[in-house]
């Protein structure tokens, strides 16, 4: 399926170039979120190292990789670290579009479109993640740092290694000689250098690492649970306990959000 993707995603930028139409073009890849290797509607997606799986608050599900392509982005190619939410695509394609965003009305989204083509700073501060009633669990994305309140207290919180962990991979270069992206975009930005110069760098920057502590105190049942995302991205410490002051200000309702968490 990877496959015949990228083959009709080449065949369409062969089309936009044939056209004329690649300056004026935005290309957006989202994935869905969150593979589901356990539950009795599994399938073959995995998370790893990322907690947690599809309908979970862990990072495994909520947690999306993407990418987004355009002739007129500063500073490319670079991995951004922006927070965003799904509802920013439809001010962000609008504003890029040439829209007045104020036109749209009341939105959760943020326009996220300045933030990503000239790499400043995301307008967005905070993502609240669920607050379920029923089933007494919640999260909020604040900065840095995130929130959860109550857990599944089943396996559907743990980490699931890939199957064959350190099977063979294709070769990556192979594949980009072969992509008729790549050789539609030689042309465009008329680029005599190999094909996938500086790539390897580029696939470096985005592999998640669990950062440098040694172990993990994960807990799974527990109430509250606080994670500095930017050192510990898979959720292996759980710091409520050390930065209660953190806890208490994530877990109370300022006017930006819908429910207090200590109810729950």
């Amino acid at each position: 399926m990877v496959d015949a993707l990228d083959k009709s995603i080449g065949a369409l930028m062969e089309a936009l170039e044939a056209e004329s139409m690649l300056e004026n073009t935005i290309i957006v890849f989202s994935s869905d979120n969150g593979g589901d290797p356990y539950t009795s509607v599994r399938n073959t997606g995995y998370n790893w190292p990322l907690r947690g799986i599809k309908s979970t608050l862990w990072e495994g599900s909520v947690r999306v990789p993407a990418f987004l392509w355009n002739a007129q982005l500063v500073q490319s190619p670079r991995v951004s670290n922006q927070l965003m939410h799904i509802t920013d695509w439809l001010p962000t394609l609008y504003s890029a579009a040439g829209g007045d965003v104020t036109n749209l009305g009341a939105l959760d989204g943020f326009d996220m479109w300045q933030a990503l083509s000239l790499n400043l700073l995301s307008p967005r501060t905070e993502i609240l993640l669920n607050i379920d009633n029923e089933l007494g669990v919640a999260a909020l994305r604040y900065g840095e740092f995130k929130l959860v309140v109550g857990s599944n207290g089943d396996a559907s919180d743990d980490r699931f290694p890939i199957p064959g962990f350190n099977r063979p991979v294709n070769d990556l270069d192979f594949l980009l000689q072969q992509s008729k992206t790549a050789a539609v975009l030689r042309r465009f930005y008329a680029d005599e250098r190999p094909v996938g110069f500086g790539i390897n760098v580029s696939r470096q920057s985005v592999i998640v690492t669990c950062g440098n502590l040694p172990f993990s105190d994960f807990v799974t049942g527990e109430i509250y649970y606080l994670f500095h995302l930017a050192q510990d991205p898979c959720e292996l410490h759980n710091i409520a306990l050390q930065r209660p002051d953190v806890s208490t200000l994530l877990s109370t309702s300022p006017p930006s959000r819908t429910s207090d968490f200590s109810t729950l």
